[in-house]
């Protein structure tokens, strides 16, 4: 298998190198990572389901919510997996998955909408996989980003972020098109059939894109053109691993400091991912604003919020650590679940999130084993996800006018979460790690 994608990764690289100059295919492959992170973020769109869901299928919200924790489970319980497989094998193996997992999945969900079945561990499963298939995309792009512009860690992780979040605001103005309502809901059938068909043409084109080797192998190894053949045909983990993957990675797995972030993270990215997927129930029950306008607003403040911060935090590290950017971000979120239905302070504070956290990771311990630290953080906000997600549901279904109860805990967990950021910080302090 590593053998035939090797070779056929090879083949396009050396088809594309021999009409494209090396700094040019440089900029392809930044360029159609950007897009590719563009239409990734369909998974983000789960709340615009909510009603269809709830009103066509018969589901209660706690099933609901239930297909929306297996979806965070796919997501971000592979991305340990996924990010050594990233720094082991490179991205193409990666683009495969999203073709096998995206196109069937969705196909499979428009088939249980026609068939009106309402099969609640069908829809688990598919979503399962589409977590998996858009973590696959997403983080495939990010590494490249990453390591394309070394150089700029704050701007390069930002704008596929950027990129990822503004997806969800193109997402819900194209489902806002009546040919994807019926009877003034959504119709999920359609829906589910042209996320199928869109996400087969993307995933050509990122492994297509994912195959320019040569980017990665230069500036991680500095490999020439001409060596570049000869460690092709070593083993996959031979000729593209890291020098001292595995030893960094273990000292990564025992650092005390990582597993106080780690849960930082849980208590920070729990209830934004719970607040997303249930934005349209939460609408429901408190102002009743419209839906995919909310939820584009929320989109814009996050794309904003990553693009400025990724900037900022390049330029103000030079004054100021960026812990404290992330504790500015972290306030900012309290703001928005005290406020319950604030998609823009919510919006900013999910986007610094997904912004600080990694340009952080990234720092501390390296941008070359970036997919295996960053992807081991990201099983935090699987669990933040489900924790907060089935908690919000039991509230919605026992008590329509209990949510205020919910976002006062929401805004407790991530207060104490300022705390286990600074308790990391302070470890990095004592290392020498001043400003970052």
């Amino acid at each position: 298998m590593h053998k035939h994608l090797h070779h056929v990764s090879h083949t396009i690289k050396s088809y594309l190198s021999t009409h494209i100059a090396l700094e040019n295919l440089k900029v392809v492959a930044f360029l159609i990572s950007l897009l590719s992170c563009l239409v990734a973020g369909s998974i983000l769109l789960f709340t615009l389901y909510t009603s269809s869901f709830h009103e066509v299928l018969g589901l209660s919200y706690l099933q609901i919510n239930m297909i929306s924790s297996l979806s965070a489970l796919g997501m971000y319980f592979c991305l340990p997996v996924l990010g050594y497989l990233a720094d082991s094998y490179g991205p193409a193996l990666l683009s495969l998955f999203l073709i096998w997992f995206f196109c069937p999945s969705y196909f499979v969900n428009s088939y249980l909408v026609s068939t009106q079945s309402g099969s609640v561990i069908g829809f688990c499963v598919c979503f399962c996989f589409i977590g998996l298939a858009t973590s696959s995309l997403y983080f495939s792009s990010l590494i490249t980003c990453a390591r394309i512009y070394p150089d700029h860690k704050g701007l390069a992780i930002s704008l596929p972020i950027t990129c990822y979040g503004l997806s969800a605001l193109l997402g819900a103005q194209i489902l806002k098109l009546p040919y994807f309502h019926r009877h003034d809901v959504l119709d999920l059938e359609v829906v589910f059939l042209f996320f199928a068909w869109l996400y087969l043409v993307v995933g050509i084109a990122s492994f297509v894109s994912s195959s320019i080797v040569i980017v990665e192998l230069e500036l991680l190894f500095g490999v020439t053109p001409d060596e570049e053949t000869a460690l092709l045909e070593l083993t996959p983990t031979r000729s593209l691993e890291p020098p001292n993957h595995r030893q960094r990675f273990v000292l990564f797995v025992k650092d005390p400091s990582a597993w106080i972030l780690l849960v930082s993270l849980i208590l920070n990215i729990g209830p934004m991912e719970s607040y997303q997927n249930n934005l349209s129930s939460i609408l429901k029950h408190t102002n009743g604003a419209d839906l995919p306008n909310q939820v584009s607003i929320m989109a814009a403040s996050s794309t904003g919020a990553r693009l400025l911060l990724g900037v900022l935090s390049d330029y103000l590290s030079k004054y100021v650590c960026r812990v404290w950017l992330l504790v500015v971000v972290i306030v900012v979120g309290v703001a928005g679940q005290m406020s319950e239905t604030s998609a823009i302070l919510n919006g900013v504070s999910y986007g610094g999130m997904f912004t600080i956290y990694p340009t952080i990771v990234a720092l501390i311990w390296g941008i070359d084993i970036m997919g295996s630290t960053w992807g081991s953080f990201m099983v935090a906000p699987a669990l933040g996800s489900v924790i907060f997600s089935m908690f919000y549901g039991r509230n919605a279904d026992s008590c329509s006018d209990c949510l205020l109860h919910y976002f006062y805990t929401t805004a407790g967990a991530m207060i104490v979460s300022c705390i286990f950021v600074l308790l990391a910080w302070k470890i990095w302090y004592a290392r020498g790690f001043t400003r970052f």
